[in-house]
């Protein structure tokens, strides 16, 4: 039960960010490649999957606090060789 509850999630999450997920294989598929840029804003311009801390009280819905960030953004080499 627990892990169909997991794999439920996981479909979940992919559906919801299929366009992000599609970018990825056709930059992947064209040599992209995942760099620690550490934590870093969001560009734009890039699909990403962005962080973003949120306090809670008791009794109220979530907060975001601060702005969305990143970790690890999907480059191409610079040279071919990288």
């Amino acid at each position: 039960m627990f892990a169909g509850f997991l794999v439920l999630i996981a479909v979940l999450f992919m559906t919801g960010n299929k366009e992000f997920f599609d970018k990825a294989a056709i930059d992947k598929a064209k040599g992209a490649e995942w760099n620690y840029v550490g934590k870093s804003a969001l560009d734009p311009t890039a699909k990403s999957l962005p962080l973003q801390c949120m306090t809670h009280e008791e009794g109220k819905a979530a907060v975001p606090c601060g702005e969305p960030y990143i970790y690890y953004k999907l480059k191409m080499p610079k040279n071919g060789t990288d």
